[in-house]
């Protein structure tokens, strides 16, 4: 383990006289039959990283076992179809109460679905309210590629709150049509996609790379045992709590990025990369943030 640690952002200490109120309160989407795992560990990694309240949003045949993962975070159930993924009327429950919360991350075992392409066209709409896009979100977008150059969909997410977009190269290459295989040309289309659409890339990889506005952030954390599955919904669960407490984009998918490459550090140290999982980074996310603290 690394001497001295740098992380990009600290945060304060917490007064005394907090409530969990103070801290954000952050909603998810996600889930679909045979996928509740993923948006459960993404809810329990925003508890990890300082949340005051999470809430899951997701398909009725899914919210008990999503549920039933954590005690501390709540659920909400959304209208599912015959194929127990979100319906074409859930967009309906989701912006109805969008509004009470701080934050918003999507995508993470969400589906493809045509009821699921409507929530996230619906959270873009969500003028001012921060929304991090990952997983099934991200296929989406790649779904529907020609969405992305035309100019009055990039107006719809210049409009829109912050928002933040971690691919993996394979997603990038999907969603760009520049292939994994490009590190660097990759890296040019996110710059060029981040001012667009006024949006945050977080490019994953080794290493990965933030890019906001024409500039270039290289995390230095991290580690190959941390390419298993999950591992990018816990990210996800960090950057949407972080936005939730009020950092800003360009920070909060900083320090999101640092504090999941360090969790996934201290985890190896003690166990070893090749059996690392994604469960691991949020058991050692609570020591990962005491690097992050104001002295």
């Amino acid at each position: 383990m690394r001497d001295e640690l740098r992380p990009p952002v600290t945060l304060p200490p917490r007064a005394n006289d907090a409530h969990k109120g103070n801290f954000g309160k952050v909603l998810f989407v996600g889930g679909s039959r045979g996928m509740p795992g993923a948006i459960s560990m993404t809810g329990l990694a925003a508890l990890r990283s300082g949340s005051g309240l999470v809430t899951i949003a997701t398909p009725t045949g899914v919210q008990d076992s999503v549920a039933s993962y954590h005690p501390a975070y709540t659920t909400f159930p959304l209208p599912e179809d015959s194929d127990g993924k979100v319906s074409l009327t859930s967009h309906n429950q989701i912006t109805e109460i969008a509004g009470s919360f701080d934050a918003i991350g999507c995508g993470p075992g969400l589906s493809t679905s045509d009821g699921a392409h409507l929530i996230v066209q619906k959270l873009l709409g969500l003028s001012g309210k921060p929304v991090v896009l990952d997983a099934d979100a991200l296929n989406l977008l790649a779904l529907h590629r020609s969405m992305i150059g035309d100019e009055a969909w990039q107006s719809v997410m210049r409009s829109a709150g912050a928002v933040v977009l971690p691919p993996h190269p394979r997603d990038m290459d999907r969603i760009s049509g520049v292939p994994s295989s490009d590190r660097q040309g990759q890296i040019k289309a996110a710059v060029t996609l981040s001012e667009q659409m006024d949006t945050v890339w977080v490019l994953k990889g080794g290493p990965t790379v933030v890019i906001a506005n024409g500039l270039i952030w290289e995390n230095d954390t991290g580690n190959p045992g941390m390419a298993t599955a999950g591992a990018g919904d816990v990210l996800t669960g960090i950057v949407s709590s972080l936005l939730g407490q009020g950092l800003s984009a360009w920070d909060a998918a900083k320090l999101g990025v640092w504090v999941h490459g360090y969790a996934g550090d201290l985890a190896a140290e003690q166990l070893g990369q090749i059996g690392l999982i994604s469960t691991d980074l949020i058991e050692f996310l609570p020591r990962a943030f005491i690097a992050t603290m104001v002295n």
